[in-house]
């Protein structure tokens, strides 16, 4: 598989990343690719092929390496997700383990593309899964270790969002991954009350750690603090992907406020809880004058 659609820089993660296109306009790479350091990479798939555009995360130590999400395609000629990971670990005498923020279809289809890679083993979606791979003995709130070999993580369950949620540590970068617990625009709420226990235990988490930067599933988010229109193709003028303590705190504040409906925090973070009937109307229109103007 060629990576000729492939996008690598090494540009700060608060740099732009591919955005969508303008209707007519070309539409740019299939992923993109961005180094932190020689073990520790983020990738971004294509508004062009889905408007969930998710974000991944390899995280390579000295005995395997830890891809966090698979994105949106099982197709390889819509986002060459295992040719780009071989490309990476090419030089690597290490396994693969492909696991997953959460078990929802957008970030789990591309692990159709690595059930027949040597030395890989793809962690469940199911929360028993989960906790029998990474060892939980005291759902969710535990935290356990998952060393890479000179690189320990820490992973802990994070529902509210999904169930079958966890958010990964990774001290030796000051990181968080959080996932769709929390990412710059919209959190979908399924359990308002367990999101509420995870924000507190991420808080905790951040500060003991020194975590400098928090890294979501998403960015629906535009840089003057208003959200894209749901399913919006094209985000010009994104918010920085990272998100700081403050917006944690902020969020976790505004999830004690919060009932149903939208509740906006100052971070850039927006809680939807519930079914949102009225906002999720007002978003398709927002997405259909935006298709008629070709922006959306």
């Amino acid at each position: 598989m060629s990576l000729e659609q492939v996008l690598f820089d090494d540009e700060p993660l608060e740099a732009p990343w591919i955005h969508g296109h303008r209707r007519g306009e070309p539409g740019g790479p299939l992923l993109q690719v961005r180094r932190v350091d020689a073990d520790t990479y983020v990738l971004r798939q294509s508004m062009s092929v889905t408007a969930e555009a998710p974000f991944m995360y390899l995280l390579i130590g000295s005995r395997r390496a830890l891809l966090l999400d698979t994105g949106d395609s099982k197709d390889p000629a819509d986002c060459p997700l295992r040719a780009t990971v071989d490309h990476l670990l090419a030089e690597r005498d290490v396994d693969l383990v492909v696991a997953h923020s959460h078990g929802h279809y957008d970030h789990r289809r591309g692990d159709q593309q690595f059930t027949d890679r040597p030395r890989t083993r793809i962690v469940p979606i199911d929360a028993e899964g989960v906790q029998e791979f990474f060892g939980f003995a005291e759902w969710p709130s535990e935290v356990v270790e998952f060393d890479l070999g000179d690189r320990p993580l820490l992973i802990t369950g994070a529902p509210g969002h999904d169930k079958r949620s966890i958010v990964v540590v990774d001290p030796s970068r000051q990181i968080m991954l959080s996932g769709d617990t929390l990412y710059p625009g919209r959190i979908y709420v399924q359990d308002l009350v367990a999101l509420q226990d995870t924000f507190a235990r991420m808080a905790t988490l951040t500060r003991s750690h020194d975590i400098t930067r928090i890294l979501g599933g998403h960015n629906e988010l535009a840089a003057d603090k208003t959200d894209f229109p749901i399913k919006s193709r094209f985000h010009p003028d994104e918010h920085p992907l990272p998100l700081e303590e403050q917006s944690l705190r902020g969020a976790l504040s505004a999830s004690h406020l919060a009932k149903g409906g939208v509740t906006r925090v100052a971070g850039g973070v927006h809680l939807w809880v519930g079914p949102c009937i009225g906002p999720r109307l007002a978003h398709a229109r927002r997405l259909m004058r935006g298709r008629l103007r070709g922006t959306a």
